[in-house]
């Protein structure tokens, strides 16, 4: 085996190079690998003496040439093109063409900036791309005419406008790639893989692309897999598109597939952050099977002869959006928290083997993703709207805050939106589907009205779904037809809302238990209702009524959380605490103390609804609720456990804190 480390040596080990040599590259930068008419009876490999410190080649230059192997070093253009379709590498009418392991380089910093073709292969059989990356180039992969042809374990990342391109291809494996960060730059199309005609003499077929992934990354925009004859007359023949993990922001297509006979779209998972365009698998004069696929949404256009069954359309499913933990986490999205655990039956991608029968690049990332330390459960925020200088921010992660029509600034004051008849917000429904069929949450909001007298009517609600209103006595009204068709109402006793103070509404509905409307954190009315909101229809999230009387006054603060909350939990909401799932009653004491909330204790004193957090009340901790540490009990807990064990108050000569006698009268209360 030669060992190289100068350009001439390397030239002149290509001359003489037999069936079988191994030219070992030493660390160092050489020009060029140029081979041309070179096709030993047995394969040559050129690869990097130490794989810790591989050589770096300027460009790969192959034509007419079969049998090699070029593995594991790194080519990095030498000089910046001027040309944006100048080709850095090429692999010409050559065939039995091994690429393992290289990293093909067209520079560093802003992709939108660069400029050429990475690698470019032209005719040939039997050729093979695996284990490499490519990068910062205008079009990673560009590939057209070659018979048998494999793609497979590599990573295209920070391009420009496509990482791949394929044309009048046959037989080709394109398995377990990643696909990262696309830049593209004015109206540029960019795509992951694509498949094209135009100014080709025939169509591609037997195309298999599975195991992929395809990530948004820090990029400015991708889209997944697009097939297109734009010809007319060429259509893709046997394409099968299984198991492929697509997540984009701000593109329409997942994936994209016209005129094509013969085609299983099977497996896949696409999906986009929900405040961004729907990301569709989109069928177009198609004849083949499309299922157990979990998408935003399917579409069916032009003449098919398609199966489509067993698929997931996120658009009619808001339940399961809730599921996707990472749906909204755009570049910081892991492949685990973009998977559907959908068991008993498979539906979207799962990491596993490639076709080959070996483990999935992926499969060792998505499984130190799930053995990762996952943050303290917390009642998971649908919406937590606020008005302000900008207008209306959801600082929730599904980020929705894009409204129907644009808000006046003049109608927010004091950090609330000033609501009557005619004039509310709707939020827009394709941008809010997480609030959705709903089997149970907790909604809360400040509102006050504009006059004693001011005019009643809804206050917040979903058209034909649900509502909550307030009545000309100062009493509250909530609504809801279900998923079933069946309409309930909850109507309020002593919510006595006749002044022109800012109050605290929260609703805690429970499709399968009591619901409660609270004012100021006192239950002022309940019901047995039952089951989930509807699925998402024409209208979004309304404050103030679209078609009917609306009260006249402001709201703010519309906070939305797909749990049912206890007393204990809104009352801790109420006075500015973190609520846990469910909140303990140390959490909650610690709000109220915090506040000086000596009434809210009194309030929990007739209630038992501590949402199942604990056994006992008279078991209640306050070292960590106050920030003690070590084992020292507070003067304040010792009080608060003696009162309860003697089942009167407690009487000290030792000052307590801050706290007055009658606010200890009402945690003693509290507590006992």
């Amino acid at each position: 085996m030669p060992v190289v480390n100068t350009q001439a040596a390397l030239d002149a080990a290509i001359k003489n190079a037999k069936s079988g040599d191994v030219i070992l590259l030493a660390p160092g930068t050489y020009s060029s690998i140029t081979m041309t008419g070179i096709k030993p009876a047995s394969n040559i490999t050129i690869q990097s003496l130490d794989t810790n410190n591989k050589a770096v080649v300027g460009t790969v230059w192959l034509t007419n040439s079969s049998n090699i192997t070029l593995k594991d070093f790194d080519v990095v253009r030498p000089t910046r093109p001027t040309d944006e379709f100048a080709t850095a590498n090429r692999v010409l009418s050559s065939s039995n063409i091994t690429i393992d392991g290289v990293h093909f380089s067209g520079g560093t910093g802003d992709p939108s900036n660069a400029l050429g073709y990475g690698l470019a292969i032209r005719g040939g059989t039997n050729n093979k791309l695996i284990n490499s990356t490519i990068d910062h180039f205008v079009i990673g992969l560009d590939v057209r005419g070659v018979d048998t042809m494999l793609v497979r374990g590599n990573s295209f990342l920070e391009n420009r406008r496509d990482h791949s391109n394929f044309s009048e291809m046959k037989n080709v494996v394109i398995d377990d790639n990643r696909f990262e960060g696309l830049y593209p730059v004015n109206d540029e199309h960019p795509d992951a893989i694509q498949f094209m005609t135009m100014g080709r003499a025939y169509g591609s077929s037997n195309i298999s692309i599975t195991n992929n992934v395809v990530l948004q990354g820090n990029g400015r925009g991708t889209q997944g897999f697009y097939m297109q004859d734009e010809v007319g007359t060429m259509p893709f023949k046997n394409v099968t598109i299984d198991n492929n993990l697509i997540y984009l922001s701000g593109m329409y297509h997942g994936i994209n597939l016209e005129n094509t006979q013969g085609a299983k779209v099977t497996n896949n998972t696409i999906t986009s952050i929900t405040d961004e365009k729907s990301t569709w698998i989109r069928i177009e004069n198609v004849s083949g099977t499309v299922s157990n696929n979990l998408t935003d949404a399917i579409l069916m256009e032009g003449t098919n002869n398609v199966t489509a069954q067993q698929n997931i359309e996120l658009v009619k499913n808001p339940a399961i959006v809730r599921q996707i933990a990472d749906l909204n986490k755009g570049s910081k999205a892991t492949i685990a928290g973009l998977m559907y655990d959908n068991a008993p039956f498979k539906v979207g991608y799962h990491t596993g083997k490639n076709l080959a029968g070996a483990a999935s690049q992926f499969t060792k990332e998505v499984a130190e993703q799930l053995a990762a330390p996952k943050p303290a459960a917390l009642p998971r925020l649908l919406l937590d709207l606020s008005f302000g200088a900008k207008g209306v921010v959801d600082a929730s992660e599904w980020s929705t805050d894009e409204t129907v029509a644009p808000l006046a600034a003049s109608r927010i004051k004091n950090g609330m939106l000033s609501v009557k008849t005619g004039a509310g917000m709707e939020l827009s429904r394709g941008t809010s589907r997480q609030l959705f069929n709903l089997s149970a949450f907790t909604l809360n909001f400040d509102m006050k009205r504009d006059g004693q007298t001011a005019p009643a009517g809804q206050i917040i609600g979903i058209y034909k779904s649900w509502n909550i209103a307030l009545r000309a006595d100062g009493e509250l009204t909530f609504t809801m037809t279900n998923d079933a068709g069946v309409t309930s109402t909850m109507t309020t006793s002593g919510a006595k809302i006749t002044d022109t103070a800012v109050h605290k509404i929260a609703l805690s509905y429970q499709s399968e238990g009591t619901s409660t409307l609270y004012v100021d954190g006192k239950a002022v009315g309940s019901a047995t209702m039952s089951g989930s909101t509807r699925q998402q229809e024409y209208w979004g999230l309304y404050v103030g009524s679209p078609f009917t009387a609306a009260f006249s006054g402001a709201v703010g603060d519309v906070e939305m959380r797909e749990t049912a909350f206890s007393q204990a939990q809104i009352l801790a909401l109420n006075a500015g605490g973190t609520v846990s799932q469910p909140a303990t009653a140390a959490e909650t004491l610690k709000a109220m103390v915090a506040k000086g909330v000596a009434d809210t204790a009194a309030t929990l004193a007739g209630s038992t609804a501590w949402g199942g957090a604990m056994a006992s009340p008279a078991t209640l901790s306050l070292v960590s609720a106050f920030g003690t540490t070590g084992t020292s009990v507070s003067p304040l807990a010792t009080a608060l456990a003696n009162a309860s064990a003697s089942g009167s108050r407690y009487t000290s000569t030792s000052p307590f804190s801050m706290l007055t006698t009658p606010r200890l009268a009402a945690l003693d209360l509290y507590h006992g």
